[in-house]
């Protein structure tokens, strides 16, 4: 919807604001709230009139995603009374990226001159330090929409992170490969050195061009982070019915069961990658029958972090 659309919501309590760079959390965003704007147009001073102007009028609160320069131009005339809560993506481990650094940079600027109300996490860890350091911080569990399948038999493996991002550890997982058994892999590459370290160690690919392709019908997803997990492509691949293997993540640590067969000690032991390839596809179905468990929890936890940001 355009933001000059604004005035023909029904449900006026909040709006959500996301901008393109979080366009690989849109799915999750759109199924874990309502009256999602996108900002992918160009915007103008006559889109912010109209959204000061909705907000203060007619509203109680707006939620901000990361950055857009065009929060500059509705932040300071929105009225005090009126709620403000800004969601971070990332985790601070990622501030190493200028990008991600610079919308932490503005987050912190705009609570210290007292415009936001609240910030919302999607990283626990992150959360848990702007609790500590003195910070109204909410810690944010998203969700998409849950019904998990069988999947069918297959001997793939896919690589769901991005070639281009050192976080994702992308280079490990294809060389734990050549340790383990299987027919082909997909993956998305971005960067021409993907291409010449699978060509150079005679990996077998087919050919895929989006994310879909590659987490689907696969007796496992590689996603072994250092940092920058994407909750949406692992409760994807799982709710597919298949386990994905992860690094760095803190999302299992309630289900030892699952943490154990779905995380590594170590994210750049090559061994152990291919170590849990081989157990996850023996255990696939006892992995998936505890996950139905785990996915009825989540999707409950989430939907109370949604309800108490909202507050």
């Amino acid at each position: 919807m355009n933001i000059l659309d604004v005035n023909k919501l029904k449900n006026r309590d909040y709006i959500v604001l996301l901008p393109k760079c979080d366009f690989d959390i849109r799915k999750s965003v759109e199924y874990s709230f309502e009256n999602v704007f996108y900002l992918d147009y160009e915007l103008t001073k006559e889109h912010a009139d109209v959204l000061i102007d909705f907000i203060n009028s007619k509203s109680n609160q707006i939620i901000l995603f990361d950055y857009d320069n065009f929060y500059r131009l509705i932040l300071p005339h929105i009225r005090k009374s009126k709620k403000i809560k800004w969601i971070i993506k990332s985790s601070l481990a990622q501030l190493t990226n200028g990008c991600v650094r610079a919308t932490f940079t503005n987050l912190m600027e705009f609570c210290d001159r007292n415009i936001v109300n609240e910030i919302g996490c999607l990283d626990k860890a992150t959360y848990e330090v702007l609790k500590n350091a003195g910070y109204k911080a909410k810690y944010i569990m998203l969700d998409i929409k849950s019904n998990v399948k069988k999947a069918k038999k297959s001997n793939s493996i896919g690589i769901i992170g991005n070639d281009y991002d050192p976080n994702h550890n992308i280079y490990n997982e294809l060389s734990a490969l050549k340790l383990v058994d299987y027919s082909y892999i997909k993956i998305i590459k971005n960067m021409p050195s993907t291409n010449h370290f699978i060509n150079f160690f005679n990996i077998k690919e087919k050919q895929v061009d989006n994310f879909e392709d590659v987490i689907k019908d696969n007796f496992v997803n590689l996603y072994c982070n250092f940092t920058a997990n994407n909750r949406e492509l692992i409760l994807s691949s799982l709710d597919m019915g298949i386990p994905c293997l992860l690094g760095n993540s803190d999302m299992f640590d309630n289900n030892q069961k699952l943490k154990k067969y779905l995380i590594l000690e170590s994210d750049d032991d090559i061994n152990e990658i291919a170590s849990k390839i081989k157990i996850i596809k023996n255990e696939k179905d006892k992995i998936i029958s505890e996950y139905k468990k785990f996915r009825e929890k989540y999707s409950a936890e989430s939907k109370k972090s949604i309800e108490k940001l909202l507050k």
